[in-house]
């Protein structure tokens, strides 16, 4: 069902992010920041609430919550559609890549390496300063 769910948007945000200029690196660099920090939050959250035998349809909130708190963040510093769109779809983006990581087990895939960068990246960086 996440994966629907992320599949779905991850879709949406392809045709919307499809349609203007591209996103100038500095802006793009923190938007990787903040999709990064957001994806961190949702798995420790999943997985904390799994830890504790929460039933996974109560954790179905998690991912479109922490985007819409994730675009908010962006939109009150940059403010720009094509923006949260970008946001949106690297969030999913990276989501998917974890799944994948952790379906495979294969520590040397690329999804590995990604998901390494994304948790990495997500604990390291702030965004907005």
């Amino acid at each position: 069902m996440i994966r629907k769910v992320i599949s779905a948007t991850f879709i949406l945000a392809i045709a919307a992010c499809s349609r203007v200029e591209p996103i100038p690196e500095a802006e793009k660099a923190e938007i990787d920041c903040l999709a990064s920090i957001a994806v961190v939050e949702i798995t420790d959250y999943i997985r904390a609430g799994d830890a504790a035998g929460t039933d996974p349809s109560e954790l179905m909130h998690i991912v479109p919550d922490k985007i819409a708190e994730a675009k908010e963040k962006l939109k009150a510093k940059y403010g720009g559609e094509i923006d949260a769109a970008y946001l949106e779809y690297d969030i999913n983006h990276r989501l998917i890549e974890i799944e994948d990581a952790l379906k495979s087990g294969d520590p040397n895939s690329i999804d590995h390496l990604n998901m390494t960068e994304t948790v990495q990246l997500g604990r390291s960086c702030t965004f907005g300063t």
